[in-house]
């Protein structure tokens, strides 16, 4: 209704075409994930896992634990937005699987809030609220702590307890392009 009232007052003309943007791409490193029980559903959960650990007693500044079960990596890049939300600007990020993993995991990823990292002064934001850049700020070290504080980004913890990058790639992306919009509306 909206749309349909745009284009009669002020002769809205909009297309859709492809052009390079950011992307999330999950890449795979060295994966290290236990292969899932088929007859299981598929999902993810906050709070441990079925072995019922918990590390965020040990370490607080992570504490995010979220236990997945039964997904594969298409299913995953999916669901990270949903998972993470403070490290994507938008529930409705891309991320795009590249992994060539095949077949579902179980597996637990425990990290830091994106909100936490920025208030504690952890590494690099992205403007806004879309928290820490994949592997950290520019020139970080790959074997460097997320946080002096223990905390540890979404994108390190991938890395180094599931063996997936989280990478930042050039794809063709869906934009909506105006073509024409009258300033003022046509009278009624």
């Amino acid at each position: 209704m909206l749309r349909a009232l745009l284009i009669d007052r002020f002769k809205l003309q909009v297309h859709t075409e492809e052009r390079p943007g950011d992307a999330y791409t999950l890449v795979a490193a060295k994966p290290k994930m236990k292969k899932a029980d088929p007859s299981n559903r598929s999902g993810f959960k906050e709070g441990p896992g079925p072995d019922g650990k918990d590390p965020r007693k040990d370490a607080p500044s992570l504490d995010r634990l979220v236990a997945v079960s039964n997904m594969t990596m298409a299913q995953l890049a999916e669901s990270l937005p949903r998972i993470a939300g403070g490290y994507f600007q938008t529930a409705s990020t891309t991320v795009i699987d590249a992994t060539g993993v095949e077949g579902a995991y179980d597996f637990t990823l425990n990290f830091s809030n994106a909100g936490i990292l920025n208030k504690n002064g952890g590494r690099g934001g992205r403007g806004g609220d879309a928290g820490p850049a994949p592997g950290g700020a520019a020139g970080a070290g790959a074997g460097e702590a997320s946080d002096p504080g223990g905390g540890m980004t979404l994108f390190d913890a991938m890395e180094k307890q599931i063996g997936i990058k989280m990478e930042i790639q050039k794809r063709p992306m869906p934009v909506l392009v105006v073509d024409h919009i009258d300033q003022k509306p046509t009278d009624n």
